[in-house]
């Protein structure tokens, strides 16, 4: 994990003031893969939502959403 910081910050100051996204991306390609190696989340889409209740039919959504309201 050190490693990986001590290159982030590397990056990071070598990394061009006002710099762009496609720059940005340039500087740190070569931290993707290790970042993802130190991480512990399965699951890199942040706050898909759930799924309770998609398989209802409309007028049962609708009395679920009207006795949710009363909560």
């Amino acid at each position: 994990m050190i490693k990986v910081v001590v290159q982030l910050l590397h990056d990071l100051r070598a990394l061009p003031k006002g710099a762009t996204d496609e720059q940005a991306r340039q500087v740190f390609a070569n931290l993707g893969e290790q970042l993802f190696a130190l991480s512990k989340c399965p699951d890199y889409v942040v706050n898909r939502g759930h799924y309770f209740g998609t398989q209802l039919g409309d007028a049962d959504k609708q009395a679920l959403i009207a006795f949710v309201k009363t909560f």
